[in-house]
């Protein structure tokens, strides 16, 4: 998914919010640095390095950059800018309900990634 993509959907399920595009794009570098910092191995998942907003710097980021998290999980974007949007206009209860959506699958993506990136095995001594 790309950015222009993630944010021309969460404007579809928010119509009429007044968010600026670049508070938008803010959340998206946010979120893929938090992503990457917390769930990529430093090895092991090339096809992810090169992806993500949080790669591009302030007003770098166009609607063409590729967001970090691939298909089928990528559904999580547009429920966490909605979920900061909601956040922004002191909407609890529907900033709780797109953050489960978006953590579900976050989790999603955190359980795929331990399956198809092992650590490389380690020999332990006890």
């Amino acid at each position: 998914m790309t950015a222009g993509e993630a944010i021309g959907q969460a404007r579809a399920l928010r119509p009429g919010c007044e968010m600026t595009e670049e508070r938008m794009r803010s959340w998206l570098r946010r979120q893929d640095g938090e992503i990457r910092a917390r769930l990529l191995p430093e090895r092991g998942a090339e096809e992810l390095a090169q992806a993500g907003a949080d790669l591009a710097g302030e007003g770098e980021l166009t609607d063409s950059t590729v967001l970090l998290v691939p298909f089928p999980f990528d559904g999580m974007y547009p429920h966490y800018l909605c979920a900061m949007m909601d956040a922004a206009l002191g909407e609890n209860e529907r900033y709780a309900g797109e953050m489960t959506r978006c953590n579900a699958l976050l989790g999603e993506f955190a359980a795929w990634l331990r399956r198809e990136h092992r650590p490389p095995a380690r020999r332990v001594i006890w």
